[in-house]
C-alpha cells in the first residue's frame, strides 16, 4: 500500500513539456508496474502581458493535458500525451484566437539504476521521443495568418531528450531533471531550441505518523524550474523578439490517495531576461489528476 501510494504521488509527465510534475512540472524516475496503465488529466492556464514594445499585448492560453502512461517492463514505460489549448493574444488593435488539438508528444523512459532500500528507493532514468505535428500551424482569421504564438501546432517533427532521477522515501523525495528539445523547420518557421534544468522536492505533510491503516499521504510542494529557449527562426532569419531565459518557483499541494491523486500549483517567474518584446509569463497555473489501473 505505501510504495503504491508513494508511487502515484511522484508519478509525473514530461512538457517540453515539457514538462511539468508530481512533480507538477516534469517527468520522475519511479516505475510503472508491468501492464499497468496511468491516466494523467492536467489544466494548466498561462498568462503573459507587460509587452515592453507598448503595443497593449495580452497573451491567455487555457490547455488540457490528456497523458497515458503504460508499463511495458519494470523498467521501461511509454508515454503518450495529447494536449487541447485554447490561444488568445490582445492588443490595442484586435484580439486573435484558436482551439484545437496540439501537438503530441511519444517517448519512452528507461531505468539505468536503481537502488531500493528498506522504506525508499532511488532511480535514474534517461528518456528519449518524438512531438509530432497533430497540431495545426496555417489557421486563418479575417486579418490572415495567425502569429505562431497563437497556432495550435508547429508543424513539425521534433526530438527530445533527458535524463530524470529521483530519491524518494514515504516521508519526503527529490526528483531532478536535465532535458533539451530540437526543434525543427516547417512552412518557413523554426521555434527556438529548449534547455532546461529542474528539481523537485515533495515532503509528506500529513498524516504526521504513518500506522498500518495510512491510506493517504498529503504532500507539501516546492519546485524550481531554469528554462533557456533560443530565438525562433523565421525563413532562416532570427527573430530578434524570441527566446531568452526564465526561472521558476512552484509552490504546490498534492493529495495521493490509493488508486489516485489530486494536485495543484502555481509556476511564478522570479527571473527573465528574455530578447526585445518577447511577451514577460505572469504565471502558469496548474491543477489536475492522476489514476492508476
Amino acid at each position: 500500500m505505501r510504495i503504491k501510494i508513494l508511487a502515484l504521488a511522484v508519478f509525473s509527465i514530461a512538457q517540453s513539456g515539457i514538462a511539468v510534475a508530481a512533480p507538477l512540472t516534469f517527468n520522475t524516475a519511479l516505475p510503472v508496474s508491468k501492464g499497468a496503465y496511468i491516466l494523467r488529466e492536467q489544466f494548466i492556464v498561462t498568462k503573459s502581458s507587460e509587452d515592453p514594445s507598448g503595443a497593449g499585448r495580452d497573451r491567455t492560453e487555457l490547455s488540457v493535458l490528456s497523458t497515458l502512461v503504460y508499463g511495458v517492463t519494470p523498467d521501461f514505460a511509454l508515454f503518450t500525451t495529447i494536449p487541447y489549448t485554447d490561444r488568445r493574444l490582445d492588443s490595442n488593435t484586435n484580439t486573435r484566437s484558436a482551439r484545437g488539438i496540439g501537438d503530441t508528444k511519444i517517448f519512452g523512459r528507461y531505468t539505468v539504476y536503481q537502488n531500493d532500500f528498506k522504506g525508499g528507493t532511488f532511480r535514474i532514468s534517461p528518456f528519449a521521443g518524438l512531438k509530432l505535428p497533430t497540431g495545426e500551424d496555417d489557421k486563418t482569421d479575417s486579418s490572415g495568418k495567425l502569429p505562431m504564438s497563437v497556432q495550435t501546432g508547429t508543424g513539425s517533427l521534433d526530438t527530445f531528450g533527458g535524463l530524470v532521477a529521483t530519491y524518494g522515501s514515504v516521508n519526503w523525495e527529490v526528483d531532478g531533471q536535465i532535458s533539451y528539445s530540437a526543434n525543427n523547420e516547417a512552412g518557413g518557421f523554426e521555434a527556438g531550441d529548449i534547455a532546461r534544468a529542474d528539481a523537485s522536492l515533495q515532503y509528506r505533510l500529513l498524516p504526521v505518523k504513518l500506522s498500518s491503516d495510512t491510506d493517504y499521504f498529503i504532500n507539501g510542494i516546492l519546485e524550481a524550474n531554469l528554462i533557456h529557449k533560443d530565438k525562433n527562426q523565421i525563413n532562416n532569419i532570427s527573430d530578434p523578439n524570441s527566446g531568452g531565459t526564465t526561472v521558476f518557483i512552484v509552490p504546490g499541494i498534492q493529495y495521493a490517495a490509493q488508486d489516485w491523486v489530486a494536485e495543484m500549483g502555481i509556476q511564478i517567474p522570479v527571473a527573465q531576461d528574455l530578447n526585445g518584446t518577447a511577451l514577460e509569463n505572469d504565471y502558469i497555473w496548474r491543477t489536475g489528476f492522476r489514476v492508476i489501473f
